[in-house]
């Protein structure tokens, strides 16, 4: 048995930092992950004065902002946050592996610093367009419909090679057979996959299915130390993929093991 067989298929319910300061180097193939992008903290943040006494979006429709415990750090906090979780990632992925992040303008751009420092390659940002999104409530600003993925490498810049990109297998996903763009206009989060429970932040299925397909080959090991609603690893096993994921949230880790309980294998485009 390999280093990397006691890590195949687990979810783990543990501090990721923690976690992760634990695990054998070089272990993983790739990393995608979704972290925190800390919507409900962030210094000097003000509450939406109108919001407090509106009824209408806070009872008739039931609109909830983002404020979660495991989201809300000092804009110190975050960062130091981010570095220290990613250097653990590039010590447990393997060189030149693939390492996919999620964000929005609240900490894309830090995350995009923090690679920048650790030196790695960064390949590509992708784009979701969500046409869906949900309306800005304030009218101050544009309505955000987008969120972002930074690919990067686990290697300097000078020496990255080799990593893995499944060109044909992204190029048959389009509709015209061509190029696929960095830009993905995908519904949000349908109430379909929300059948064990929900998160406030769901990533589709059909969006990891793209990243799993395109940036992962089948029987590689994927890690995700914010599992969230477990998209990675469900995407994982239905595309014949192996997922080690962690969460500190057990509502979370359950509805995880539900979803992954009911999830068939499919392997679409898998080779």
């Amino acid at each position: 048995m390999s280093k990397a067989d006691k890590y195949k298929d687990k979810v783990v319910l543990a501090d990721c930092l923690s976690k992760l300061k634990k695990i054998d180097d070089n272990i993983f193939d790739h990393c995608i992950t979704d972290p925190p992008y800390n919507i409900s903290g962030y210094d000097n943040k003000k509450e939406i004065g109108w919001y407090k006494s509106n009824n209408v979006w806070k009872g008739d429709k039931k609109f909830l902002k983002i404020n979660e415990n495991w989201d809300n750090f000092s804009d110190k906090e975050y960062f130091d946050f981010c570095y220290e979780w990613i250097s653990e990632i590039t010590r447990v992925v393997k060189l030149n592996g693939n390492i996919m992040i999620f964000g929005s303008y609240h900490n894309i751009y830090k995350i995009g610093f923090i690679l920048e420092l650790l030196g790695l390659k960064i390949v590509n940002s992708l784009i979701w367009y969500k046409r869906n999104a949900f309306p800005n409530i304030t009218q101050r600003m544009f309505c955000e419909s987008t969120e972002q993925i930074i690919w990067a490498v686990n290697n300097s810049k000078a020496k990255a090679k080799n990593w893995t990109f499944n060109y044909k297998v992204m190029k048959e996903l389009t509709p015209n057979k061509k190029q696929m763009r960095n830009m993905w206009d995908i519904p949000m989060t349908s109430i379909k996959e929300k059948t064990y429970g929900k998160h406030p932040s769901q990533k589709p299925l059909e969006v990891l299915g793209r990243l799993i397909l395109g940036c992962t080959n089948a029987d590689e090991l994927i890690i995700d130390p914010f599992c969230g609603s477990g998209t990675t690893a469900v995407s994982a096993k239905i595309n014949g993929r192996h997922y080690y994921i962690i969460d500190r949230n057990k509502e979370y880790i359950e509805l995880t093991k539900k979803r992954l309980k009911s999830t068939i294998i499919q392997l679409p485009h898998s080779l």
